[in-house]
């Protein structure tokens, strides 16, 4: 997939800037699809609107008849799209959009889906191998990364497990030689050939160059995560963790393979920190759905009173090995918390290759690969 949109390098670290110079600009220059719905009147079983830097998917579920829609879409400040807003297009197979920028100097495409899962069991509970990812090629600035998709039966592409690649993508060009492309083992999140089965996941810790440093951020972590990534500022707020959850308890663990390389020099940025060596993470959670904000941000720090379960990869279970290792994560109840089946949740999984990422602490070069994933019932 090839894109052509308009990025200003230092935005998104320089959140005072971002805003100053939006104040400046006469014309818009951006071409985003910020927000997007499917119209009310169609009887659907949403489970989740994914917008990606090129794409937009619908996730419905159990939808019997033509998917033909008039998609809604909320643009970036005088952006228009085409088609336009309203038109009803058949979306059996994928439909490409195409944003303009206020100013008419720059477009985006985006590829709009709308995935139909007429499977009978929650995606969560499917062993995710992660066989299959498509290669983000953008032009401004240049580079290809990996984003990871399920394949369903029917052959569409369901997207429900994210990275931050994107957010890493817009500092590619300050640490690249000239002419040089980044490829996907360029950012911190890429697929691998030799995974547990078949093929996996690699998480790296990578250094944000002199530019990152001067701000405060001189490194980001390998992620992957249940949720949707969508560039926003402060960039914290980008990730978006949870995906729906439907079913009668919760489960009792989520398990899977991995293997760990700590860099050599642990790093204290940001944050005091008790580590003197690198570590990775993993955790789940499962937290109530709300109707106006389904999902968590980089910020929750574990004490969401939305939270109502969570596992997390035990400090015994944190150890280095280059042999594919299991592990496994037990769900736990947060104290007064319940789980009623009537009500809507959302769980997200979420790997990282330095424990203290979110502080900005950690160690260049630390590795964390992940394989066979998979939430297990009782």
């Amino acid at each position: 997939m090839k894109i052509k949109y308009f990025r200003l390098i230092t935005v998104i670290i320089l959140n005072l800037f971002l805003q100053s110079c939006m104040k400046n600009e006469a014309l818009n220059a951006e071409a985003d699809i910020i927000s997007a719905g499917l119209p009310s009147s169609t009887s659907l079983n949403i489970e989740s609107i994914v917008i990606n830097n090129t794409s937009v998917t619908f996730n419905i579920k159990d939808f019997q008849g033509e998917l033909t829609f008039a998609p809604n879409f909320l643009l970036t400040a005088g952006a228009t799209i085409t088609p336009k807003v309203g038109t009803i297009l058949n979306f059996s197979e994928p439909q490409i959009y195409t944003v303009i920028s206020q100013d008419r100097q720059w477009t985006k495409t985006y590829t709009v889906s709308v995935v139909n899962d007429n499977s009978s069991n929650n995606s969560t509970y499917k062993l995710h191998s992660f066989e299959t990812a498509d290669i983000i090629t953008t032009e401004a600035p240049l580079g290809s990364y990996n984003v990871f998709y399920d394949q369903l039966v029917s052959g569409q592409k369901k997207y429900i497990w994210a990275n931050a690649n994107e957010g890493f993508n817009v500092l590619a060009s300050t640490l690249t030689a000239p002419g040089e492309v980044p490829v996907p083992q360029f950012y911190p999140t890429s697929q691998i050939n030799e995974g547990k089965q078949g093929k996996g996941v690699l998480l790296q810790t990578k250094s944000t160059g002199p530019l990152g440093g001067l701000f405060g951020s001189p490194l980001a972590t390998g992620s992957l995560f249940l949720g949707n990534f969508q560039l926003t500022v402060p960039s914290i707020n980008s990730t978006h963790f949870g995906i729906p959850f439907q079913a009668s308890e919760i489960p009792k663990s989520v398990k899977g393979y991995f293997k760990y390389k700590a860099g050599s020099t642990f790093l204290v940025n940001n944050a005091p920190s008790s580590l003197s060596k690198d570590t990775w993470d993993a955790y789940a959670l499962i937290f109530e759905a709300r109707n106006e904000n389904n999902f968590l941000t980089g910020t929750h720090q574990f004490s969401d009173e939305r939270i109502i379960a969570m596992a997390r990869i035990t400090q015994q279970q944190r150890t280095e090995t280059n042999q594919w290792t299991p592990f496994e994560l037990i769900f736990n109840m947060v104290p007064s918390k319940s789980y009623d089946p009537s009500k809507e949740y959302m769980i997200t999984i979420v790997f990282a290759s330095s424990l203290e990422g979110d502080k900005f602490n950690g160690a260049v070069g630390s590795q964390l690969w992940i394989d066979e994933v998979q939430v297990i019932k009782e």
